[in-house]
């Protein structure tokens, strides 16, 4: 007779292959539940021995300290996506295919050469160009932190955060790339310096860096996705580049920016769902929680808005004045204040 496969119990004379020590929020374990959950061990669950290696100065593979947020039961969290691998792989790949076949057909109906040389040259070319280097230090951010959260289903969150950072980079050089062979004088050139030197992006990069330099990564994940995405790269990226591309022959970046912005979506959702985790009077430390949340909010979120800030003067490079900075900066301040008072938080606020 063969044995049963681990996790399988028998259910009316016939086994099946729920995996029954898994708390599942539906009915029955989910895909994503079966492959993602307790993948990593924890001395506090099965591996009651404890930690049988650690470096060489005695460190355990994985630290309580690592973040000043305290929950019982680190693996109670779950991705409202339900990605895993698979999933993630799929649905990012279709992004990546619409975005080819975006470039595909403005390259063979001529809209590349409708690009206003001004937009391209300097919105394109120099400021988002630029951005991508401030993805690329979130992207190293979340894949530090990823090693260091405390549960298998958290790690994954981090995981594809990581992974969406990189594709956000890595898409906008080949945008260029793209501008580079159809457009007649274009050059990616200079982003560095800018990124490096130009006095606007100063305050934008000293926060990447230290978020990069952050031990604490549920202080990661709560400053970006719900303070650096909801006020900066809003302003930056889709208020500006987003918006106001169409109004300049350029309706291809707003397409990839949108896939980005789906990204955004999701990563706000899931730490939305983290938050709500560690703050349910359920959970002993929840007021304790909830004051360090505030406090990193209180430190943050005034720093965030004046790299911003820093932003205005791009908004009068564009030849048409879709917008102006002071009305968007406005409108994502409140929608980021609405963010923070969903989940019963509050945002610290500019003098």
């Amino acid at each position: 007779m063969t044995a049963p496969m681990p996790g399988t119990v028998e259910c009316a004379g016939k086994p099946t292959r729920d995996f029954t020590y898994i708390p599942s929020r539906r009915r029955r374990v989910s895909e994503y539940e079966a492959v993602t959950c307790f993948t990593q061990p924890d001395v506090e669950m099965f591996d009651r021995q404890g930690w049988l290696l650690r470096d060489v100065n005695g460190r355990t593979p994985w630290v309580r300290g690592s973040t000043a947020l305290v929950h019982p039961n680190w693996f109670a969290f779950r991705d409202p996506a339900s990605h895993w691998q698979r999933t993630y792989v799929r649905m990012q790949a279709e992004q990546e295919r619409a975005i080819a076949r975006s470039a595909e057909e403005a390259a063979a109906n001529g809209a590349f050469n409708e690009l206003d040389p001004v937009w391209t040259r300097e919105i394109l070319g120099r400021h988002y160009r630029a951005w991508a280097y401030a993805e690329y230090g979130l992207f190293r951010a979340f894949a530090v932190a990823q090693r260091e959260a405390l549960s298998d289903t958290l790690g994954n969150v981090f995981c594809f955060e990581a992974f969406d950072r990189m594709r956000h980079a890595q898409d906008i050089v080949l945008h260029l790339l793209e501008l580079e062979d159809h457009v007649e004088g274009f050059i990616d050139d200079g982003a560095k310096g800018i990124w490096l030197e130009d006095q606007r992006y100063q305050p934008i990069r000293r926060l990447v860096e230290e978020l990069v330099a952050l031990n604490d990564w549920g202080e990661l994940a709560v400053v970006t996705n719900l303070v650096f995405d909801p006020i900066l790269t809003e302003l930056a990226v889709s208020q500006l580049v987003r918006r106001f591309g169409p109004f300049h022959g350029d309706p291809l970046t707003s397409h990839l920016i949108g896939t980005t912005e789906r990204d955004r979506r999701r990563n706000i959702a899931w730490t939305q769902e983290f938050v709500r985790m560690v703050v349910d009077p359920a959970v002993p430390e929840s007021q304790k929680n909830a004051a360090t949340i505030n406090e990193w909010l209180d430190s943050w979120t005034p720093r965030i808005e004046e790299a911003a800030k820093a932003m205005a003067e791009v908004y009068d490079v564009p030849p048409l004045q879709v917008a102006r900075f002071d009305e968007v900066f406005a409108a994502a301040q409140r929608n980021q204040q609405v963010l923070v008072a969903d989940l019963d938080l509050k945002a610290g606020v500019a003098a």
